[in-house]
């Protein structure tokens, strides 16, 4: 009885499926990532127009239309937006331009 146990087990500890190839972008997503908040002085001054700059122009057309679309009411917000998440957005980008999705 006790070698059927043993039999058992040997055939259900058997890896299962195909091995993975290594991934080329494996280390661009494992980088560590900048630390959450953090103040990019130009981005703050600028505000969405730093978006244009450096070429994320859908994120910075989007901030604009909030200012626009408010009045200017939410225009200190957007430049406190563009200035602690500049840092993560442009990441985020350099993902997304190497993502296969």
């Amino acid at each position: 009885m006790r070698g059927l146990w043993q039999a058992i087990r040997r055939l259900l500890d058997r890896p299962v499926g195909w091995g993975r190839a290594e991934d080329p972008l494996r280390t661009l997503y494992h980088r560590p990532l900048p630390p959450r908040l953090r103040v990019n002085w130009l981005a703050l001054v600028l505000g969405p127009l730093w978006y244009f700059l450096v070429g994320l122009w859908v994120q910075g057309v989007i901030l604009l239309t909030i200012v626009f679309l408010s009045g200017g009411l939410l225009l200190p917000l957007v430049w406190l937006y563009s200035g602690l998440k500049a840092d993560e957005d442009l990441l985020d980008a350099r993902l997304w331009r190497r993502s296969v999705y």
